[in-house]
């Protein structure tokens, strides 16, 4: 029916402005979990939530300059990492809340609920692998989390694409309203 595709079309482009961002996040996060890995710093710190004793260890700005911190320091990067999960999960969380409603393909809303309960499954493994002390089975699941999830973002957002004109002009009269 040409008035569904039309909707559809139209909830596309709702979602891809807040997917795009929120796919942004999990790279970010995919990348970060590199440098975790990089410098052993899942070793460094076996507790969750909070790292050791405190919520922020003190030495997080030690190197200098201050750059370095984010890329060798092992404090500074599992906070980094931490912080990036989280703001990830809640990302998609939110994506989910706002796009619940809109009248959309459900490729796409499955592409949604796919991706919110990979990163379910991803920080489960993040955090059963942190205070597991880093086996390798559980480090190598959590990076192949870690490719799944932004495997799915970008499907989501390759399937939330602008439609290509033949379609569009493929959708009888009512192409003519939008």
């Amino acid at each position: 029916m040409p008035a569904e595709s039309v909707a559809w079309v139209h909830g596309a482009g709702k979602v891809k402005r807040l997917a795009l961002p929120v796919g942004l996040i999990v790279g970010i996060t995919a990348i970060s979990g590199a440098f975790v890995a990089g410098n052993d710093a899942g070793h460094a710190y076996k507790t969750f939530p909070k790292m050791g004793d405190t919520w922020i260890p003190d030495d997080i700005f030690e190197m200098k300059p201050l750059i370095r911190n984010f890329f060798e320091n092992t404090s500074t990067v599992q906070l980094d990492h931490r912080i990036l999960a989280t703001s990830t999960l809640a990302s998609l969380g939110a994506l989910w809340w706002f796009t619940r409603k809109v009248d959309m393909h459900p490729t796409i809303r499955s592409l949604i609920g796919s991706t919110v309960g990979m990163a379910g499954v991803q920080v489960t493994l993040g955090v059963s692998t942190l205070l597991s002390y880093v086996p390798v089975s559980l480090g190598s699941a959590h990076q192949a989390g870690a490719l799944t999830l932004l495997t799915l973002m970008i499907m989501l957002n390759h399937t939330l694409r602008k439609p290509s004109l033949s379609l569009l002009k493929s959708l009888p009269q009512v192409a003519k309203t939008v």
